[in-house]
């Protein structure tokens, strides 16, 4: 998966300051990983993702989506914000010229939509997705999936089913089904997801 340079979601990402900064998902994974005594194969079952994509993963030549990034941290008794910085709670409107970002070491930019209120169920993610990269398939026990495709072209497999979608097309998923999808065309596409339940509890503050 191409990855050489900075993609423009590299280019427009904000500046990273304090605790916000840019982690390499590939070391986190491996360090914990080692540090548990698990081998790729005993991780692979438990995140049911493939260990080829886990030693790819850990060697910075495949992306993770944020559903991979969950399994992966249920599968290593953590949780997500281990892979993630989260930006700061929202108020009930986001505002344009200041939008909050998830602090990832990913190709893919995520920009939250989604405020933290209580008993949330729903999430909204903003995703731009460069040339080339794929995401791979992932399932849910439970939970409903919506993507809407702004800008752009996505190669989408849904259970074994090919779909070609461009801008002003959508899809909806029972996230029960196998689901991945790539970037095929030559810009970055843009997607709006929204899901259920929401991907992202609040994180868990260790001050005490």
């Amino acid at each position: 998966m191409p990855q050489a340079g900075k993609t423009k979601a590299d280019r427009a990402a904000p500046e990273k300051t304090g605790r916000h900064v840019r982690r390499s998902i590939g070391g986190l994974l491996k360090a914990k990983r080692l540090e548990q005594g698990l081998t790729l194969q005993e991780l692979a079952r438990r995140a049911e993702l493939s260990a080829a994509f886990l030693s790819q993963a850990e060697r910075g030549k495949a992306t993770p989506s944020i559903v991979s990034l969950i399994n992966i941290a249920r599968a290593l008794d953590t949780d997500i914000h281990y892979f993630i910085s989260p930006p700061a709670a929202a108020t009930l409107v986001s505002r344009a010229d200041e939008p909050r970002y998830l602090e990832l070491d990913s190709p893919v930019q995520y920009r939250v939509m989604n405020a933290d209120i209580p008993n949330q169920r729903l999430g909204a993610l903003l995703m731009t997705v460069p040339p080339g990269v794929e995401l791979p398939a992932v399932h849910r026990d439970e939970g409903e999936d919506l993507f809407f495709i702004v800008a752009g072209e996505i190669e989408l497999e849904i259970d074994g089913k090919h779909f070609t979608l461009g801008a002003g097309d959508s899809t909806h998923i029972n996230t029960q089904l196998d689901h991945s999808m790539r970037n095929s065309g030559s810009e970055d596409a843009t997607l709006l997801w929204v899901g259920t339940p929401a991907l992202l509890p609040p994180e868990r503050s260790d001050e005490s």
